[in-house]
């Protein structure tokens, strides 16, 4: 990914052909054409145009002022209102102060800051291009459904020159959980930064290295790859060479999450997080006297757009299952089925899942992914039904018959080892086709004491009863029977 990245930076930063990269690189001119679709990349530095004061005239005075106090005590120097003092007190000057007091003191703290350090540290983006970004995370509190208060990672994404912003809160500060975020917000706007600065967090950063270069992490690299954004750091512990951000983070906790919200679906939330943002924009410019929703849309139009394939936050991870058919993973245990023990699987982490697939990389089970440590491992218990029946006696000790309901439970406990057995056997189908509560009723609708007596239950319940067979007689039509009594009058000897 290093080497992906820095072919692909030859060209969007320094603008050189196909051929001088495969020149440069020794790769064959179709490996480099392969990972280049774009002619250069390089950022056009625009400067800021200068403009003039009314403090001008007066500058030079200030300035000789200043570079005398150098020889003085630090107690018995000019501050910025001595100065507005003197020259509105003075003749030769009182003509020419054509400011106020506030922008005398803005420019002698800058001007002593420029003279007492010769080098001194500014931020990276001190020229805030539209279209550029900052992103960083911070701390807030929620109640979840149960009322207890939950630590979440806020992760905001700033743009400098409009001072807007999106935030989007997140369970860890995680690799999946920082890209699971960001992409939502690129999203919600259509469009991607060109330019976005980070700190050195170790979900971006694997390794700060000499001369201020970064090695990458591999799942943020590939991000960066399909986003065709570039990524730039701040030098190590200089937080505040991404101000912007840091101002936005406080921001968004003070106004979106005071007072202490309750979260029950996090999902839902975050998209009510994005619309509270937009809503949020249509306020004034706290400097250039305009809407920070009209200045977003110009930054919006300086980003690019959103690459035509969604890009899958996940990460593959090998591990290797124990006797229980566990595999572990941060700090925390989870089931794959009883026939991959003492196995190598994988686990394809997101945000939210852990997907365990075997070698051939086919699902074997998805859990959802664990935050913080528990002692207790994540169980698919419907992988192992099929295991717990043939051990009915080390079924009662396990969590999964502790979630059973009551009527279950109390039944287990008095059947012997036979009836257990048997009973899973019945039980086992019945759970995997999603109709426990249907067998729960039938347990309760009788004194049920035998696998026979619930089953019987169970399809009276389930089952529609049979109707009734109606037989009917196929038989051919045959006309009246007609009593002939002239035999009887010719017996008798009689016309009659």
């Amino acid at each position: 990914m290093e080497r992906i990245q820095y072919i692909t930076g030859l060209d969007q930063y320094e603008g050189l052909s196909l051929r001088e990269i495969s020149r440069r690189t020794g790769h064959h001119f179709n490996t480099i054409k392969k990972y280049i679709d774009r002619d250069n990349w390089n950022e056009e530095v625009k400067p800021r145009n200068p403009r003039e004061s009314k403090l001008d005239p007066l500058k030079p005075v200030i300035d000789e002022w200043l570079k005398n106090d150098l020889k003085m005590p630090r107690k018995q120097r000019h501050t910025g209102t001595k100065i507005y003092e003197l020259l509105k007190s003075d003749d030769r000057y009182k003509d020419k102060l054509l400011v106020g007091k506030q922008t005398v003191i803005s420019y002698v703290t800058k001007t002593k800051r420029e003279l007492c350090k010769s080098v001194y540290d500014t931020a990276i983006l001190a020229h805030h291009d539209f279209g550029e970004a900052q992103v960083d995370f911070g701390d807030v509190y929620a109640y979840n459904s149960d009322g207890r208060m939950i630590k979440y990672h806020e992760l905001v994404v700033s743009f400098p020159a409009s001072n807007g912003g999106y935030t989007q809160l997140c369970k860890s500060e995680n690799a999946e959980c920082l890209l699971e975020a960001m992409q939502r917000i690129f999203e919600h706007m259509g469009k991607v930064p060109k330019r976005i600065l980070f700190d050195n967090m170790s979900s971006a950063v694997a390794k700060v290295l000499p001369k201020r270069e970064r090695r990458l992490a591999d799942t943020f690299s590939r991000f960066v790859l399909h986003h065709k954004f570039k990524p730039v750091f701040c030098n190590p512990n200089k937080g505040n060479e991404k101000g912007s951000v840091e101002n936005k983070v406080g921001y968004k906790r003070r106004n979106f999450f005071v007072p202490v919200p309750t979260i029950i679906d996090l999902e839902q939330f975050n998209k009510s997080l994005l619309v509270r943002c937009d809503e949020d924009m249509k306020r004034e410019h706290y400097r250039k006297q305009e809407l920070i929703c009209d200045l977003l849309k110009q930054d919006l139009d300086a980003m690019m757009p959103l690459p035509i394939e969604r890009f899958k936050v996940t990460r593959l991870v090998k591990g290797k299952t124990d006797n229980y058919s566990f595999v572990p993973f941060e700090n925390n245990k989870y089931s794959t089925a009883p026939e991959y023990h003492r196995c190598e699987v994988w686990l394809e982490i997101s945000a939210e899942e852990v997907r365990i697939l075997n070698d051939k990389y086919e699902e074997v089970v998805v859990h959802k992914r664990r935050y913080g440590q528990e002692t207790e491992p994540i169980v698919d218990w419907l992988k192992y039904l099929n295991a717990i029946g043939r051990k009915p006696n080390a079924f009662k000790y396990t969590s999964f018959f502790k979630s059973l309901p009551v009527v279950w439970q109390d039944y287990f406990r008095q059947a012997d080892y036979d009836d257990s057995k048997q009973m899973l056997n019945v039980l086992t189908p019945i759970i995997l086709d999603g109709k426990l509560d249907e067998a729960t009723i039938a347990m309760e609708l009788g004194d049920i004491n035998s696998t026979d007596e619930f089953l019987l239950t169970y399809r009276s319940l389930t089952e529609p009863p049979k109707p009734k067979e109606i037989i009917t007689e196929n038989t051919p039509f045959q006309e009246p029977y007609k009593s002939d009594l002239a035999v009887y009058g010719d017996l008798i000897g009689g016309d009659n």
